[in-house]
């Protein structure tokens, strides 16, 4: 897939408590504004990758946009798992030409209609307890009876595994996964699109934020937001005749351990959720090490999962992430500066799709905090999925 195919179109809506809009109309305005960016007409997509959770279906598109057929669809499990395969999955398509023009998106109303923070999708309407499914974590049938419901909860235990193993104390740690929400706040400080752009944040007031799942507190965990993004991938060849700022990919994937699900906490390893030999095939298959790397966009449903991709992208040696967040940090003065636009703490949580629109500007010179002269940016969620993009 090595530069065979690049983003020439990226697009979002507004970002809110309560977009007052479907998911589907949020869909196709994230979509019709990527398909502008990337002048391309709607009649010529022939593929689409989209999330498993998505509910606006590839049907919904080709109807709405008056496509005749469909070449190439399909679609990612595990909710924000999947930002780095989606991408993958569309410039694998076009790759082997499948599809020559594919559009990805992400669109929820996850603030003002289901609420993952609070485990309401595993609540039937109407029902009084919590409906176990399947076997996995979080809400699996060996987890909900005891209260083991979301996402959250289960990033807590991994913070607290963290904790144990590398010797932290609580200061050490709050000191550290502080460092990552009050730099990605003074990020959304500057972002005229990020929820919290006029709310900035002091390590006083992170501290003084109430205690969720311990040792994670308040500001440690992302938004819940109603909104869209979507980006339109095309070969290399019609990439570099229609723009000269596309963002072509380098490379991508997705992998597993044993058990089918990033979240779980039935493995031996708690802290390592995909086989380390991913991330050493994505350098390969990018041919770039995490030297190479200018900016990462790393998945932040909470902050620990930032200091945790700090390790597993090579960054920060094992057990020294939170010790390199102290020491360097992740602002535009940091070696490598990450969740530029906010992130999902302070711009937006749209399940790492924002991620990728981000890692697109700052490709294009056009990010409001832009790291000059960038030319490779990773985004990666702690090795389940992950993709690396570069410039022409």
């Amino acid at each position: 897939m090595h530069r065979q195919s690049a983003i020439v179109g990226i697009g979002n809506t507004d970002y809110s408590r309560a977009s007052g809009r479907t998911e589907r109309q949020l869909a196709l305005q994230a979509a019709r504004a990527a398909l502008a960016d990337a002048q391309v007409e709607p009649r010529e997509i022939d593929g689409i990758v989209r999330y498993s959770t998505d509910s606006t279906s590839p049907a919904h598109f080709a109807r709405s946009f008056g496509a005749s057929t469909l070449r190439y669809y399909a679609e990612v499990p595990f909710g924000g798992a999947a930002c780095g395969a989606v991408i993958a999955h569309a410039a694998a398509a076009i790759a082997a030409r499948q599809a020559s023009v594919v559009l990805v998106y992400r669109a929820l109303n996850e603030r003002s209609g289901i609420r993952y923070g609070r485990a309401e999708r595993h609540f039937g309407d109407g029902a009084a307890d919590p409906v176990a499914a399947g076997d996995q974590t979080p809400a699996g049938s060996f987890s909900a009876p005891y209260g083991l419901l979301s996402p959250g909860q289960v990033m807590a235990l991994w913070a607290r595994r963290y904790m144990y193993v590398n010797g932290l104390t609580e200061a050490d740690l709050a000191a550290a996964l502080g460092t990552v929400a009050i730099q990605q706040r003074a990020y959304a400080n500057a972002n005229p699109a990020a929820m919290m752009r006029d709310r900035p944040l002091t390590m006083a007031g992170y501290l003084n934020g109430r205690m969720i799942a311990a040792p994670l507190r308040l500001f440690d965990y992302c938004l819940e937001t109603d909104g869209a993004a979507a980006v339109v991938l095309v070969s290399a060849d019609r990439a570099g005749a229609t723009r000269d700022d596309a963002a072509y990919v380098l490379a991508g994937g997705q992998a597993l351990r044993r058990h089918a699900e990033p979240l779980t906490v039935y493995q031996r390893d708690l802290l390592h959720t995909a086989p380390t030999s991913a991330i050493g095939r994505l350098y390969q298959d990018a041919r770039l090490g995490p030297g190479d790397i200018d900016v990462a966009m790393l998945y932040d449903a909470t902050s620990v999962e930032v200091l945790l991709g700090l390790e597993v992208y090579g960054f920060a040696a094992p057990g020294q992430g939170w010790r390199y967040l102290l020491e360097a940090g992740i602002s535009l003065s940091s070696p490598l500066p990450v969740n530029t636009h906010g992130g999902h703490l302070s711009e937006a949580y749209i399940h790492g799709m924002n991620h990728i629109l981000e890692a697109v500007r700052q490709l294009r010179g056009t990010s409001t905090s832009q790291r000059p002269g960038a030319r490779h940016v990773l985004v990666g969620v702690h090795g389940a999925s992950s993709v690396i993009l570069g410039r022409s």
